[in-house]
C-alpha cells in the first residue's frame, strides 16, 4: 500500500499555484496563433511592450506553442496529483507533515 506522506510532496498552496499556472500556460499555448494574427493586422501599437511581446512570439510560434502546452501540462498534472518526480529526485518535500500530539 502506498503511504500518503510519501506519495504527496507538494504543499497544498503550491499545488493550487501549479494548477493555476499550468492552466494559464495551456491557454497561452492555444492563443499563440491569435497573438500572431493580431500582430499582423496592426492591433498592437508600435513601440509598446505588447507589440514587442507579440514580435517575440511571432519569431518562433511553434516553439512558444510547444513550450506553453508542455510546461502547462506538467504543472497541471503535478499540481493535481500533488507529486513532483523532480522533487523526489532532489529529495525536496514542501508538504508539511502533520504533528501528532
Amino acid at each position: 500500500m502506498i503511504n500518503e506522506e510519501e506519495s504527496v510532496n507538494l504543499h497544498p498552496i503550491e499545488r493550487i499555484i501549479r494548477v493555476g499556472l499550468g492552466a494559464l500556460l495551456l491557454y497561452f499555448g492555444s492563443k499563440v496563433g491569435t497573438i500572431i494574427a493580431l500582430l499582423n493586422t496592426g492591433y498592437y501599437q508600435t513601440g509598446t511592450l505588447k507589440f514587442r511581446f507579440a514580435q517575440i512570439i511571432a519569431s518562433m510560434p511553434d516553439t512558444w506553442r510547444i513550450f506553453g502546452w508542455t510546461l502547462g501540462f506538467i504543472l497541471l498534472f503535478t499540481g493535481a496529483n500533488g507529486f513532483c518526480p523532480f522533487y523526489k529526485i532532489l529529495k525536496v518535500n514542501t508538504n508539511r507533515k502533520k504533528q501528532k500530539n
